[in-house]
C-alpha cells in the first residue's frame, strides 16, 4: 500500500538499535503515548523502543534482563512533505517504508495518509 507524508519527517538517531531472536535486553519504561511499545537497552548501551510482542516475557518487569523472540531495528526513515512511500508493514501505529530510492525505515502513521 502506499502513503503520502502529510508533513517532514527527520531522523534523529543515525545509529539504531538492532536486535535479533535469541539477544538478551534490559526493560525500561513503557511508553505512555504509544500501547504496545517498552524501552529497552542492550550491553552497548544502544536503546529504543520497541513493540513489546518481541520479548519471550510479556509484562517483564523494569530492569530485568529478557530474551528477544524476533527481529528488529529501530531506523527511522526521513521523508518530506507530499513524498509517496510503499508501507511494507505496520506496528502499533509504525509504518515500516521504502521509498523512492529504496530506503526502508519507520515511519510514525499519524503523519501518512493512504493513497
Amino acid at each position: 500500500m502506499q502513503y503520502e507524508a502529510t508533513s517532514d519527517y527527520e531522523v534523529i538517531d543515525r545509529n539504531p538499535l538492532a536486535i535479533k531472536a535469541g539477544d538478551t535486553v534490559k526493560v525500561g519504561r513503557r511508553d505512555e503515548g504509544w500501547d504496545g511499545w517498552v524501552w529497552v537497552s542492550t550491553e552497548d548501551g544502544r536503546g529504543s523502543y520497541v513493540p513489546e510482542e518481541l520479548l519471550a516475557e510479556k509484562h517483564a518487569e523494569m530492569g530485568s534482563d529478557v530474551e528477544v523472540t524476533g527481529e528488529f531495528t529501530a531506523k527511522d526513515l526521513s521523508i518530506i512533505k507530499g513524498e509517496v512511500v510503499d508501507c511494507l508493514k505496520e506496528v502499533k501505529g509504525w509504518l515500516w517504508c521504502r521509498n523512492g530510492s529504496g530506503v526502508e525505515g519507520w515511519l510514525p502513521a499519524y503523519l501518512m495518509r493512504a493513497l
